[in-house]
């Protein structure tokens, strides 16, 4: 008859008492944008998903440098 065998348990494992670790999210720089153009519109950055409206009364916006490359590209937006 083989062995009985029991589960081990890790001795790696640390007991979460039902707790998570929160992790902040990573800062990153950010950028003025001035919008060169007078109509709204709602602009979702490529990157990191955010919502940027502009307007020709509210053109200056700071956006996230990782999504200012892309708007940076079109004919739309300038940096300030």
């Amino acid at each position: 008859m083989p062995p009985v065998t029991q589960p081990v348990a890790d001795s790696r494992q640390v007991p979460s008492h039902g707790r998570t670790m929160a992790t902040s999210p990573a800062a990153y720089a950010a950028v003025m944008l001035h919008y060169l153009e007078r109509s709204p519109i709602l602009v979702q950055g490529p990157v990191t998903g955010r919502p940027y409206e502009f307007s020709g009364s509210r053109p200056d916006q700071s956006v996230d440098v990782r999504d200012a490359e892309a708007l940076l590209r079109t004919r739309f937006f300038r940096k300030t």
